[in-house]
């Protein structure tokens, strides 16, 4: 099966397409050059193809009358350009990660008065293509996916399947010289693009004996992907609480799931701890389910 993946989020259609390919299938990953914030697509460069923003669309045409399924992630717009252009069928499969459908509510606490009205507009009409390219991605891709469960609340018009998010097992593992260096009392979090009101998952934890938690905000200090299993080691449990538009998530992040791949503890919104990836976000598990997806339509 030829499967082409157009864009990425965090690294999932990277690692689906690494073990897709171990289980006998070809895959590759479309993405925008010049734009590798944490170095995850140097990483996977083996399996990426880097297109100009300019020339994205096209190419996403072009590549896709080659494959056998088209498993597009979050660009709805990607999604409808091939939906008008191509002229062979081919399988579109949307796949939802996340904000993609949650949106990311603006802060208006420490902006200036006279720059709201402007910055309302510009958001309130994102949300608006956003929702309505959402409704149109539901009525033409042959299956839509989710990441998480939860996000089973913004789809509208079809039934959804949710693909566990994959943790690359071969680079995220257990290095017993860097995990012996870690106190039981590192206990950190991060601060993300993703995530809102640092200060209410702090307070909330303090309220709940977690005293000493290190927050360290992504957004300033870049950690290389290559880098990312021993920065983890350095610690002994990761704090997964995250306080997103006005609400807390349920779902284990990403993050969350390559520490415990790494040997970490982690401990979730109920404040339960966790010590062992769950079996389903094994990443040769995610890809085999994957293309069972795909085969059923």
């Amino acid at each position: 099966m030829n499967i082409l993946h157009i864009w990425d989020q965090s690294g999932v259609a990277c690692i689906l397409a690494k073990y897709q390919k171990k289980i006998g299938h070809n895959a590759k990953v479309l993405r925008r050059s010049n734009y590798d914030p944490y170095g995850i697509y140097e990483y996977y460069r083996d399996l990426v193809e880097f297109v100009d923003e300019k020339d994205y669309l096209d190419k996403c045409v072009s590549e896709a009358t080659r494959a056998d399924v088209v498993h597009i992630h979050s660009r709805t717009d990607a999604l409808l350009y091939l939906k008008k252009k191509l002229e062979k069928e081919i399988k579109l499969i949307m796949h939802f990660h996340g904000s993609d459908l949650r949106g990311i509510k603006q802060n208006f606490t420490h902006q200036k008065i006279t720059s709201i009205p402007k910055l309302f507009i510009k958001n309130y009409n994102s949300r608006r293509i956003r929702e309505r390219n959402n409704l149109l991605a539901e009525n033409y891709a042959d299956r839509i996916i989710l990441s998480t469960p939860d996000l089973q609340e913004k789809i509208k018009m079809t039934i959804p399947i949710v693909l566990d998010n994959p943790v690359d097992t071969e680079h995220f593992c257990k290095s017993v010289t860097m995990s012996n260096g870690a106190s039981k009392d590192d206990i950190f979090t991060f601060s993300t693009e993703a995530t809102s009101n640092t200060n209410w998952i702090i307070n909330y934890c303090k309220n709940n004996g977690i005293n000493s938690l290190h927050v360290i905000d992504r957004t300033k200090s870049p950690i290389r992907y290559s880098k990312m299993p021993d920065f983890l080691q350095k610690f002994s449990t990761y704090v997964d609480i995250r306080y997103v538009n006005n609400s807390v998530l349920h779902n284990l992040s990403k993050t969350a799931l390559e520490s415990l791949a790494c040997g970490l503890k982690v401990i979730d919104h109920e404040l339960k701890c966790w010590t062992v990836l769950p079996s389903v976000h094994e990443p040769a598990n995610v890809a085999k389910r994957s293309v069972q997806i795909y085969e059923e339509i």
